[in-house]
Protein backbone atom coordinates (compact mmCIF):
# COMPACT_ATOMS: atom_id res chain seq x y z
CA UNK A 1 0.00 0.00 0.00
CA UNK A 2 1.23 3.52 -0.69
CA UNK A 3 1.57 5.93 2.25
CA UNK A 4 2.53 9.58 2.72
CA UNK A 5 4.89 10.19 5.66
CA UNK A 6 3.65 12.78 8.16
CA UNK A 7 6.15 12.25 10.99
CA UNK A 8 9.11 10.03 11.85
CA UNK A 9 10.05 9.07 15.41
CA UNK A 10 13.32 7.25 16.02
CA UNK A 11 13.20 5.20 19.21
CA UNK A 12 15.80 5.99 21.89
CA UNK A 13 16.89 2.93 23.82
CA UNK A 14 19.04 4.93 26.23
CA UNK A 15 21.37 3.01 28.47
CA UNK A 16 19.39 -0.25 28.07
CA UNK A 17 20.43 -0.65 24.45
CA UNK A 18 18.98 -3.41 22.31
CA UNK A 19 18.52 -7.05 23.16
CA UNK A 20 20.75 -9.49 21.25
CA UNK A 21 19.46 -9.93 17.67
CA UNK A 22 16.89 -7.12 18.17
CA UNK A 23 16.63 -4.77 15.19
CA UNK A 24 16.51 -1.00 15.68
CA UNK A 25 13.02 0.22 14.70
CA UNK A 26 11.41 3.59 13.86
CA UNK A 27 7.82 4.74 14.27
CA UNK A 28 6.45 6.43 11.14
CA UNK A 29 3.13 8.33 11.19
CA UNK A 30 1.51 7.96 7.77
CA UNK A 31 -1.63 8.73 5.76
CA UNK A 32 -3.02 6.20 3.27
CA UNK A 33 -4.74 7.13 -0.02
CA UNK A 34 -8.15 7.04 1.74
CA UNK A 35 -7.01 9.68 4.27
CA UNK A 36 -6.67 7.31 7.23
CA UNK A 37 -3.72 8.05 9.50
CA UNK A 38 -1.79 5.62 11.67
CA UNK A 39 1.61 4.72 13.07
CA UNK A 40 3.76 2.06 11.41
CA UNK A 41 6.76 0.40 13.04
CA UNK A 42 9.49 -0.12 10.45
CA UNK A 43 13.16 -1.16 10.59
CA UNK A 44 15.54 1.77 11.06
CA UNK A 45 17.60 0.66 8.04
CA UNK A 46 14.55 1.53 5.90
CA UNK A 47 13.49 4.55 7.98
CA UNK A 48 16.86 6.22 7.41
CA UNK A 49 15.99 6.50 3.71
CA UNK A 50 12.61 8.15 4.38
CA UNK A 51 11.66 11.81 4.90
CA UNK A 52 8.53 13.69 5.94
CA UNK A 53 6.27 14.40 2.95
CA UNK A 54 7.65 11.48 0.96
CA UNK A 55 5.44 8.72 -0.41
CA UNK A 56 6.53 5.12 0.00
CA UNK A 57 5.18 1.60 -0.46
CA UNK A 58 4.78 -0.62 2.60
CA UNK A 59 2.97 -3.90 3.15
CA UNK A 60 1.15 -2.98 6.35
Amino acid sequence: MKFTILEIYEEDHGCEGLMPNEELMDMVFVRDPDGRERWLRIPDRIGQELDVGQEFEWDA
